[in-house]
């Protein structure tokens, strides 16, 4: 916008002076002329008086009036000229106002909209002559006012000066909710005094839908990659998990095989030995000409009787585990009893060993069947003295934990490595296989206590270190008061 000239802004204080000095600069004109001008004339050049006067009064006071008059014409030309550069560039700010496609208004200091450009009425459908004069309230939807946004705006604008920028939504005369970008302004007089604000409403209605469409396609895409990556992780994941099965069912397969193996050549011992201790027996029975103890033949054959028939059993109870045809008599067992019947039929059989009892009386009685409970006991018990060749102590504690009877067997034997324990209690497995001789067996024993213990709802596990014996534990489930007997 134009400036206005120096000249043009102060005219009014040059002529409130010129009224007063003028008559005063005229008035010492003549008192200079008549004290000192007049009477130096007349004396010296007396003929010449009056033609000075005439001069003097004539030219002196016109001249003053013409260079006043001329001053003031060309500073009223300038401040005209100024003027109408004024109008002319407030026509064309009026002009790109009125034009804009944003909504411009201005506001009184109570918020009461004083002007409304074309843009508003193209954004919001009102005339300017229904919204001017109305209070901006009007505009805003009664949720927002509710929660006092416009009393946020105003703190805002009377902090900084200004809010630029500001997203919100406002409401159409038809009712549509139109979301615009806000810029509101302070205005101050020269005195610094607010007199209103100016606010520009740019309708972002289109770019919000698009960025919200956009928005969309982005989380669709997201997700769509998301179920992708999740879908080719999970196959990796199946295809990992059944790699690793091949491994683990190839790596049991030829542990299987091995163990078919040594089973097949541990049977065929077992089996051979004792057959041939019977026929050895019999031939020597059946000898008339040899001297024989009969007593002691016939207790030969009835060991190796039994030995075949507890292999017998042992297969057969692997065969049922695995069939889950397990018959199972259920009924209050007292433990302490059944654990020193077990523990006096093994101490025919060694007497390197020293067996510990729990020191209790009494203890709670389980739930199970007794006989399988007895094959329990004497499977482990029979396991500690196999692996503990020099003898030493074979320590049963039996103690109550929540509704279970926890049992163990402990020993001083050869313990069991890390590696071992993971198949201590697989079928045909054997920590000591290599040497039948010290540890024989048919590695089927501890297979089917795992099954009989969790056959009667108990668990059993090992603790052991090498060198240092091993612990074996397993739980029954106790007895209720009114548990009864079942046949």
């Amino acid at each position: 916008m134009p400036k206005t000239t120096g000249r043009g802004k102060n005219l009014i204080p040059w002529l409130s002076l010129l009224r007063w000095a003028l008559p005063l600069l005229i008035f010492l004109a003549v008192l200079l002329e008549q004290l000192f001008l007049r009477p130096f004339i007349g004396q010296r050049w007396p003929r010449w008086s009056l033609f000075l006067s005439v001069f003097f009064y004539g030219m002196v006071g016109p001249l003053a009036i013409w260079w006043i008059l001329t001053w003031l014409r060309g500073t009223l030309a300038e401040q005209e000229r100024s003027q109408d550069r004024i109008q002319e560039w407030e026509e064309y700010l009026a002009s790109i106002t009125s034009a804009s496609a944003d909504a411009i208004i201005s506001l009184d200091t109570e918020g009461i909209i004083r002007t409304w450009n074309r843009g508003a009425e193209l954004i919001f459908g009102y005339r300017a002559e229904e919204m001017v004069g109305e209070h901006f309230s009007r505009l805003v939807p009664p949720e927002l006012l509710k929660s006092g946004e416009l009393r946020l705006i105003a703190r805002e604008i009377e902090k900084g000066g200004y809010i630029r920028d500001y997203e919100t939504e406002r409401i159409a005369k038809d009712g549509r909710r139109v979301k615009v970008q806000l810029t509101q302004s302070l205005l101050r007089d020269k005195e610094g005094r607010a007199i209103g604000s100016s606010l520009i409403m740019r309708d972002i209605t289109d770019r919000k839908r698009a960025e919200e469409e956009i928005l969309q396609l982005t989380r669709e895409l997201e997700e769509k990659v998301e179920q992708r990556t999740r879908r080719l992780a999970r196959a990796y994941e199946e295809l990992e998990e059944r790699n690793e099965e091949l491994r683990r069912v190839n790596e049991e397969l030829r542990d299987l095989d091995r163990l078919k193996s040594e089973f097949v050549s541990m049977v065929s011992h077992e089996l051979r030995s004792p057959l041939t201790n019977i026929s050895g027996a019999v031939e020597l029975l059946l000898d008339s000409s040899a001297e024989v103890d009969e007593k002691k033949m016939l207790e030969v054959i009835g060991e190796e009787s039994a030995r075949l028939t507890r292999l017998v059993q042992g297969i057969l109870d692997v065969s049922r585990i695995e069939a889950r045809k397990l018959d199972l008599r259920r009924e209050r067992v007292d433990i302490l009893p059944l654990m020193q019947r077990v523990i006096v039929n093994l101490q025919g059989s060694t007497s390197l060993h020293q067996f510990l009892l729990p020191h209790a009386d009494t203890l709670p009685r389980v739930w199970g069947d007794e006989d399988r409970i007895a094959q329990i006991f004497f499977n482990l018990l029979d396991n500690a003295v196999k692996y503990s060749p020099q003898g030493g102590k074979i320590t049963v504690t039996a103690k109550p934990e929540g509704k279970e009877m926890v049992i163990s067997v402990t020993d001083q034997g050869l313990g069991i490595s890390d590696k071992e324990k993971e198949r201590i209690f697989w079928k045909f497995h054997r920590v000591n296989g290599s040497d039948s001789r010290e540890a024989y067996g048919y590695g089927l024993g501890l297979y089917i206590t795992k099954g009989l213990v969790e056959a009667q709802g108990g668990r059993i596990w090992v603790e052991s270190s090498v060198g240092k014996g091993s612990t074996f534990s397993f739980t029954l489930p106790l007895a209720g008061r009114k548990g009864k007997r079942r046949k």
